[in-house]
């Protein structure tokens, strides 16, 4: 088996910046979400780069969650507490990270 090459903070923001942003859940003003799950899958990215990713996130301001959605209803009635959808886990990024040029981050 080869050695996997780390990801460049570089490639990393070409990559979210690139991925599809998911149009629903509950997220910050000013934040996207992607699927975290699929991006990595897709991608055929290594478990240590997938870390690497994630440092990035949290490094621009961002984190990992769990997908949280409103039912119809609950979007009727503007924000209610919703149950946690655990099995898709997504980045939160701030929209503005993904806009600038790739920032390094150390």
């Amino acid at each position: 088996m080869t050695d996997v090459v780390e990801f460049t903070d570089d490639q990393i923001h070409h990559l979210l910046r690139n991925a599809d942003r998911l149009g629903f859940g509950i997220r910050p003003e000013g934040f996207v979400l992607i699927n975290r799950a699929r991006v990595i899958e897709d991608k055929g990215i290594s478990k240590p780069n997938a870390r690497l990713m994630d440092q990035w996130v949290t490094g621009v301001g961002g984190g990992v969650q769990a997908l949280q959605r409103l039912t119809p209803e609950q979007a009727r009635k503007h924000y209610q507490p919703t149950r946690w959808r655990t099995e898709t886990m997504v980045w939160g990024i701030p929209a503005d990270a993904l806009k600038a040029a790739a920032q390094k981050m150390h």
